[in-house]
């Protein structure tokens, strides 16, 4: 009964917070371009993959995999400059594993195939298989990455992360020829085979559970990403059928065409601000209150007093007025969500998403990121 009502819970929110995606408080981006929340199939589609992929990122190992390579995955993307979103697209690869292979031939981190991987000179043979050199293999995909951008970029003119991404699983020859045959380059309304058409989808869904996980708990009434809820399998406990394949995330996308990556084999640079089209101001704001023991699996009331006015597109609070949020406990962090959606995202004084449980305490100061709709040009 009790998994029965957490599911009929779970279907009310999950209608509302997919109809409200189209809103522009749920802006989804992937590497800067804007995913078309505003298509109802499209819409209804991320929020479907969204949810069959929280019991996939919550399964233990992969945690301490993400937490072991993430890094390294970052720093590596940052010095190709190319976009971070692009660190979830292993994870929908491989789970961040060194040493899995696929039926197709594909191995490693980033489940490069052997013609890739000799491509970029690895060494790939009877003996020795650098796919699953982690350093290695991640340095073959960047350039990999890259050569997919720029063959895009080259033969059609345009910029396109989205593009990259779905290159990667399908290969460029036929993202070429389905762009030729369809007479369009919009990833999203190309009819192309299953994998590839959900496969850009996966990755936005991956990212969003990582970066908002806060706004995917209220439909369940209990924290999703709770240790004790999880078996070693990621099945949760106690659970009905219809939990074992929940799940949610979102990634964004710059689609100004002022950077682009490099070639790792001749320079490197730094890269810049990945999206500078965003109107982004900070707010500050104190905790009104003690929350010295945060239930763990639920949601948590949370006050906060605002240190000037907090202005999200039309709605106005005034300084000196009380706003409450959500607290999620992730990792002994409080994660807040104020209902703002991606709008407001409540960061500690050092400017980190969330709060850590010490420092959850009255007249704490804390820092409300307002990211605004871009401006029209």
């Amino acid at each position: 009964m009790l998994a029965s009502s957490y599911f009929r819970r779970f279907i009310v929110w999950f209608t509302f917070f997919a109809a409200s995606l189209s809103s522009s408080a749920h802006d989804i981006y992937f590497c800067g371009e804007k995913i078309p929340l505003d298509d109802d199939f499209v819409r209804t589609k991320l929020m479907n993959i969204i949810k069959k992929q929280i019991n996939y990122v919550n399964v233990p190992s992969l945690q301490q995999r993400i937490k072991l390579y993430m890094p390294q995955v970052e720093r590596m993307l940052d010095e190709a400059n190319i976009p971070q979103d692009f660190k979830y697209l292993a994870i929908v690869e491989s789970g961040f594993k060194t040493d899995v292979s696929s039926a197709a031939g594909a191995r490693g981190f980033w489940q490069l195939m052997k013609a890739t991987a000799i491509d970029w000179n690895l060494v790939v043979n009877d003996l020795v298989d650098e796919r699953t050199d982690f350093v290695k293999s991640t340095r073959a995909a960047c350039r990999e990455i890259v050569r997919n951008y720029s063959y895009i970029r080259k033969t059609f003119k345009i910029s396109s992360w989205v593009l990259t991404a779905a290159a990667y699983n399908n290969g460029t020859g036929n993202i070429k020829n389905a762009i030729i045959r369809q007479g369009t380059s919009n990833y999203f309304s190309m009819n192309l085979n299953a994998e590839t058409a959900a496969y850009v989808y996966k990755i936005i869904a991956i990212k969003e559970l990582y970066e908002f996980p806060e706004l995917y708990m209220q439909g369940f009434g209990y924290n999703i990403f709770s240790v004790s809820r999880v078996t070693n399998s990621g099945i949760y406990k106690n659970s009905s059928k219809d939990f074992q394949n929940l799940g949610g995330i979102q990634v964004k996308v710059n689609d100004a065409d002022g950077s682009h990556p490099i070639d790792l084999s001749k320079t490197r640079i730094r890269k810049t601000e990945e999206d500078n089209t965003q109107n982004v101001t900070y707010v500050y704001a104190q905790i009104k209150g003690k929350y010295k023991h945060l239930d763990k699996d639920h949601g948590n009331t949370v006050n906060f007093i605002l240190q000037s006015p907090l202005q999200v597109q039309n709605n106005y609070t005034a300084e000196g007025e009380v706003i409450q949020g959500t607290a999620w406990v992730i990792d002994d962090r409080a994660m807040i969500d104020l209902g703002y959606g991606h709008q407001v995202i409540v960061l500690d004084k050092n400017s980190q998403k969330g709060i850590s449980l010490s420092d959850l305490k009255n007249k704490k100061t804390v820092i409300l990121k307002v990211i605004q709709s871009p401006k029209s040009k």
